[in-house]
């Protein structure tokens, strides 16, 4: 059977993309509709409305020509043209967000449309985070990943492999449905009759919902909802009220309303109105954090630099901060991302449709939901040897690999050398199964004749164990591997493989074999101690068998090695087909179905109930079973008549496997990869809580946990399976201390409100399937967690991937993208940036699993990567909020001034004055504070959880108002000085109000409107330039101006003078053509301008300090909640 050809497989694949990506919809962050939009358009256009009322009115019964009315008519136009511009930008950035999955999806099609046939063969192991199949592709097997199994291929699967799709077996015709478990005595040839990419796009279409609000947004819908509810309608009320009353008490001139009330009222909510373009600003600054985020994160990945703790930290310091790699990212390259991102969707990284600075920013949860090649590395290594000593056996550490002294001992245990005669022979095995890798210590770790077997044990390399015996490449080459054979037994997901060697001096032959702990035991009849040959009787089976039970639940896995010298008569070496490359399959038939002969055996540690194959019995029975021919020959193992009677190589195999000498055990863990321990520990500084999701049972969970560092004591593990059909007995009383813990992730949300919130502080859940994982990340979320989830790319992750707030698809395997046929016109790093990136099927298969990931780690990228991440992104987040506050404040202030000029029967600012402000002068200002150099410490911060947001409004309002109130006066006070200066006549400064109000507004002369014109725009400068000392206290919320000195923000620098210079030069403009006598300005109002700072900072600096106080007190509340663990630690 040939199956398909990839030509055919790529059409049935970018078929099914095509047909189904265009059901997936993604709804945009920026609702136009919502409530604060409306109410922003509403004012908007209430603006420009009663602008156009008043220009008008100005216009057709001002004499001479009043120039206001010509503004009026201009600002009306104005703002109409920004809201056109805005309802664009808001409407293509919505479109762009909406479009990001199908972008990514297209971009995936066009990498497999693109794709050159390249396979690697990587020899992996059966591992829980790669799920492949193989596939008959092109004439030849292929490992192929789930999602690039087509219709029409040929699938081989073996006992417990599950069914990917709806498949036909070619033999029998049987229907298998999708997810069906095999219980199969041998493998057996299935044809797909569905693509299972169908199915994912349809479930990803199904399941995918937008990310929530960030908490940034949050908190800004929270502050904006009391403006737009609150002050806004205070100062328009206000500022109607009192205008009524003024017009209807002081102003004489009834011609004048129309400017008196509308006019002015209108003034005072214009700055509201000119808030309209700010969503432009927000649009252009999460942008810019986005694609600063995205330039860091993919320079982090190509820098090869170890991350290292600084000269200056205690490497015993708790508190120190994480390392940092020293990598610089380049101005011109964010902003060049940044234009990309501003125009194009953004397939790469998703930022809009993730909020990807503002989450990065925010997260409080990081959770990996694989172990092997995400938090761990791929391949188990070997941590114990348990070798036969006399009636006991002996248990070795193996020490630390060091990599510069190879050949150093590799037993961490004094006196391990005794142990050399029963170590040599399992050495020897290691060693042929390890091949060229047993002389190489650089070499890539992973078995030279690694066999697909249903352990990753079987892919571990043992080169260690050869070389630390003393195997040479040159004692190898005295032997010479005559057949490999892969053991199993029927529907039973065991298997050991036997080695057949021959010596090339003696021509003797061996037969090697490892694995199934049980098989192996089940098929020797005694055990080499060192000295002499052994019985293996029941009560050392049992040892061995507890020992083994006792492994697996310490999440170790275990070899079991044996050893049968193999004596043939001469010329009978034809059996073995030692030219086959391809391993021989060998059943062994073992009865294990009758539980009621299992045998209970006592030893010195307890009872054991050895099943009933393994004990002597059995085993002998089994031998008494064979067919007994009679040997003449007395000194082989099978007389001619024998051999005759087998017949085929494979009953001589499964006869030569048995009778087998027991060796001993190796046993393995899945070691955490590198820099994990140490960043799970550093994120409790950063107040990000850890949190492994383990599919195992509750004590193989807790001992992984506990090589990550994870506390494992007393109430630290929450099953999330259902009592019915669980892995695990439960909640043991004599260890957990009736820990009052839900059961089930049926019961989280119950226990969460009625008893405590322990399942929200825990950082282990066992026995998790994909929905309870799901669920209980959307049980964080419900508690205001910002969940970040880790996961394997080529494991069955999207759905988790699409419910979290942020996804980062990791990958499980080295060199994945690297094919040998292949070779790449260009350097690459697997992403989908550059056209033909994806190499080979394992890439194109994690870029369908990763869909809804907007970060891709690297299987050698340190973790600290995204930690390092997420630092820049905390930062800029700040940096955004102080921005935000800065407009926000300048708005509102304006507005005051405006209102408090009424009040005072004088003229507010103009429109357009009100425009440069907030449309230039701040937004110039406040794009400067995103360039704030970072500070390291905000890491050891706590980050705000995603609900109730500006929860202290009142507090924040009275800051408010201390802040603004020194602008607001001075602005007031260089208007109305400067106004009395420049009329004509200069009427006192005490009685300027009075002679205003005495005047007509529509007939003001030429020399008044000037006067008017001159004292505004020196209200305006002097509201620029306190604008830009406020600013210079706002580089970070609580530092002072002695311990964070603005001059370290040079572009704050830089664009301050600009700021201030533009605003000169636009006021000399406004200037230019009139007749505005400066000179007549008194020396007091330029005094009160620039001495305003004298009492501006402090009032800024008392804010902050205060702030400091009570922000200090939330960080100590919050970390001793997150550190606290009164449940964990104390039964209930």
């Amino acid at each position: 059977m040939e199956g398909l050809s990839t030509v055919d497989a790529k059409r049935e694949l970018l078929q099914v993309l095509e047909s189904e990506r265009a059901r997936i919809p993604v709804a945009g962050h920026l609702d136009i509709r919502s409530h604060l939009s409306r109410a922003l358009l509403g004012t908007t256009l209430c603006v420009v409305v009663l602008q156009i009322i008043n220009g008008a009115y100005l216009v057709s019964r001002g004499t001479p020509i009043q120039t206001r009315g010509i503004a009026c008519l201009v600002e009306a136009t104005l703002l109409v043209v920004s809201l056109l511009i805005t309802w664009r930008v808001v409407a293509r950035e919505t479109r762009l967000e909406a479009r990001e999955l199908d972008g990514r999806l297209r971009e995936v099609a066009r990498e497999l449309r693109g794709w050159r046939g390249g396979y690697a063969d990587l020899r992996l192991g059966p591992q829980p985070t790669v799920t492949t199949y193989t596939v008959r592709r092109d004439g030849a097997w292929r490992d192929m990943p789930t999602l690039l199994v087509a219709n029409g291929d040929v699938v081989r699967l073996v006992a417990g492999d599950v069914a990917p799709c709806a498949m036909t077996e070619c033999a029998t015709g049987a229907e298998l449905l999708q997810g069906q478990q095999l219980k199969i005595d041998s493998p057996v040839l299935c044809w797909a009759r569905e693509t299972p990419l169908q199915a994912h796009v349809a479930q990803i279409a199904q399941h995918h919902r937008r990310t929530g609000r960030s908490v940034l947004q949050n908190q800004m819908r929270a502050v904006a909802r009391v403006i737009s509810t609150r002050v806004l309608p205070f100062i328009a009320c206000a500022s109607l009220a009192s205008n009524i009353v003024i017009f209807g008490v002081v102003y004489k001139y009834r011609h004048m309303g129309v400017e008196a009330i509308l006019g002015q009222t209108t003034s005072s909510i214009f700055p509201f109105a000119c808030a309209l373009l700010w969503p432009i600003l927000w649009v252009a600054a999460r942008t810019y954090a986005s694609a600063n985020s995205v330039v860091l994160f993919d320079a982090l990945q190509r820098s090869k630099t170890e991350y290292e703790d600084m000269a200056d930290i205690d490497e015993f310091d708790v508190d120190a901060l994480p390392p940092t790699k020293d990598v610089r990212v380049g101005i011109r390259d964010v902003v060049a991302h940044m234009r990309w991102m501003w125009t194009m969707c953004d397939h790469r990284n998703l930022s809009r449709s993730s909020n990807l600075a503002e989450t990065l920013g925010a997260i409080t949860v990081i959770c990996s939901i694989d172990k092997e090649g995400t938090i761990a590395e791929p391949v188990c290594t070997p941590e114990q040897i348990v070798v036969p000593d006399e009636q006991d056996y002996a248990v070795l550490d193996l020490a630390e690999p060091d990599l510069a002294e190879p050949q150093s001992g590799f037993i961490a245990d004094i006196g391990w050398q005794r142990f050399l005669p029963v170590l040599r022979p399992l050495a020897l095995a290691c060693a042929h199964d390890s091949g060229v890798c047993a002389m190489a210590p650089n070499s890539a770790h992973r078995r030279a004749r690694a066999l697909r077997g249903p352990t990753a044990t079987q892919t571990a390399c043992l080169c260690r164990v050869a070389r630390g015996v003393g195997f040479t490449s040159s004692d190898l080459a005295n032997y010479h591997v005559e057949r490999v054979a892969m053991v199993t037994a029927p529907k039973r997901s065991a298997s050991f493989v036997a080695t057949v060697v021959r010596t090339t001096d003696a021509q003797s032959l061996h037969v090697l074999s490892d694995g199934n702990v049980e098989l192996i035991l089940g098929a020797c009849l005694d055990y080499f101690d060192g000295t002499r040959v052994c019985a293996l009787d029941d009560r050392t089976v049992a040892m061995y068998y507890a020992l083994y039970l006792n492994a697996l639940q310490q999440d170790l896995q275990c070899l079991a090695y044996a050893y049968r010298p193999l004596r043939l008569p001469p010329n009978v070496e034809w059996l073995f087909d030692s030219s086959s490359k391809v391993p021989a399959r060998v059943e062994l038939r073992v009865d294990d179905e009758d539980e009621s002969q299992d045998q209970v055996v006592d030893d010195e540690f307890g009872s054991v109930d050895l099943p009933a194959h393994l004990t002597q019995a059995a085993r002998l029975a089994q031998l008494r079973a064979k067919p007994q021919v009679t040997d003449t020959s007395g000194d082989v193992d099978y007389s001619p008549d024998m051999l005759t009677h087998l017949a085929t190589e494979e009953n001589l195999l499964r006869d030569a496997v048995t009778e087998q000498i027991f060796l001993g055990l190796i046993t393995f863990t899945y070691e955490p990869k590198t820099d994990v321990c140490d960043f799970i520990e550093d994120l409790d500084i950063a107040g990000i809580r850890f949190v492994y999701f383990s599919a195992s049972g509750g004590r193989q969970s807790k001992s992984f946990a506990d090589r990550l560092g994870l506390e494992t004591d007393w109430n630290t593990c929450i099953l999330l399976s259902s009592a019915d059909g669980a892995q695990d007995i439960g909640y043991v009383e004599d260890h957990d201390i009736k820990a009052r813990l839900p059961r089930g992730i049926h019961n989280i949300r119950e226990h969460l409100r009625d008893v405590d919130d322990i399942p929200l502080q825990v950082s282990l859940f066992a026995e998790c399937t994909p929905s309870a994982t799901r669920e209980m990340i959307e049980i964080f979320q419900e508690n205001g967690e910002v969940v970040c989830c880790m996961g394997s790319a080529l494991a069955a992750n999207t759905l988790t991937f699409a419910v979290c707030d942020l996804a980062v698809g990791v990958e499980p395997i080295p060199h994945f993208n690297r094919a040998k046929d292949v070779l790449l016109d260009h350097e690459n790093d697997g992403s989908m940036s550059t056209p033909g990136a994806l190499v080979t099927q394992y890439a194109l298969g994690a870029a369908l699993t990763c869909i809804p990931c907007p970060l891709f780690l690297q299987h050698d990228t340190s973790l600290y990567t995204l930690m390092q991440v997420v630092s820049e992104a905390r930062w800029m987040v700040g940096c955004m909020q102080q921005a935000g506050l800065l407009l926000l404040l300048a708005c509102v202030s304006l507005a005051l001034v405006n209102l408090i000029a009424a009040w005072c029967l004088l003229p507010a600012l103009p429109g357009f004055m009100a425009m440069w402000v907030l449309w230039i002068a701040v937004p110039v200002l406040s794009a400067t504070l995103l360039f704030v150099p970072h500070d390291e410490s905000i890491m050891s911060t706590m980050p705000l959880k995603n609900h109730a947001h500006v929860s202290d409004m009142s507090r924040f309002s009275v800051y408010a108002v201390i802040r603004m109130a020194p602008v607001v006066a001075l602005t007031l006070v260089v208007y109305t000085s400067a106004l009395q200066s420049m009329l004509p006549l200069s009427p006192p400064l005490h009685s300027l109000s009075s002679t205003f109000s005495r005047l007509d507004w529509l007939h003001l002369t030429q020399d008044q409107q000037w006067a008017l014109l001159g004292a505004q725009t020196y209200a305006m400068v002097a509201f620029v330039f306190h604008a830009i000392c406020v600013s210079s206290t706002m580089m970070q919320r609580t530092r002072t101006l002695v311990e964070f000195v603005p001059v370290r923000n040079k572009v704050w620098v830089c664009g301050s003078f600009a700021c201030l210079a533009l605003t000169f030069a636009f006021a000399a403009l406004l200037l230019a053509f009139g007749r505005v006598r400066v000179d007549r300005v008194p020396w007091y109002t330029y005094a009160v301008a620039f001495a305003g700072p004298l009492v501006l900072l402090p009032l800024q600096e008392f804010c902050k300090m205060h702030d400091k106080k009570r922000w200090t007190r939330f960080q100590k509340l919050a970390k001793l909640e997150f550190k606290t663990k009164l449940g964990l630690h104390s039964p209930l």
